[in-house]
């Protein structure tokens, strides 16, 4: 008895250990917790291009509002990857655009996105995202659809 008490012991303190240091899951970036959500609009569709300024791992993550759905409201529609220069379709409509990047294996809204105001004609919005306020790791552009 004693014999299988030592080994239920043992074999607990062994599933504790392994618990301990398994690896846990990989954390999904939650772009509808951000506080700054940059919004855009278009009655015609649009294209978007991002492109790496700065270092580290980033993503854009577009999103629309629906208060019937999605979280909080937001439904993600798209989540890319941004290394080097990425591009994409959006439709007509109102768009949410949030970069977020990866510290220590978690998701991080990034500062207050900056906004190049400067009117150019068939721009959009002109975008940069930085992990403080002021930098711009990551440039977005969202351009009327030709």
């Amino acid at each position: 008895m004693r014999l299988l008490k030592r080994t239920a012991i043992a074999m607990l303190a062994a599933g504790i250990m392994l618990a301990a240091v398994a690896p846990a899951p990989a954390v999904e970036p939650r772009p509808w917790l951000c506080r700054d959500k940059p919004v855009f609009s278009s009655d015609q569709p649009m294209t978007y291009d991002a492109s790496m300024r700065g270092g580290g791992r980033w993503v854009m993550i577009f999103m629309r509002f629906d208060p019937s759905g999605g979280h909080d409201g937001f439904t993600v529609f798209d989540t890319r990857d941004v290394s080097g220069q990425i591009s994409g379709p959006l439709e007509a409509g109102q768009w949410y655009a949030v970069g977020m990047y990866s510290e220590g294996g978690d998701w991080i809204c990034a500062a207050q996105a900056g906004e190049n105001r400067q009117f150019v004609p068939g721009i959009v919005r002109d975008y940069c995202y930085g992990e403080t306020a002021g930098s711009c790791d990551v440039k977005l552009t969202v351009r009327e659809r030709k």
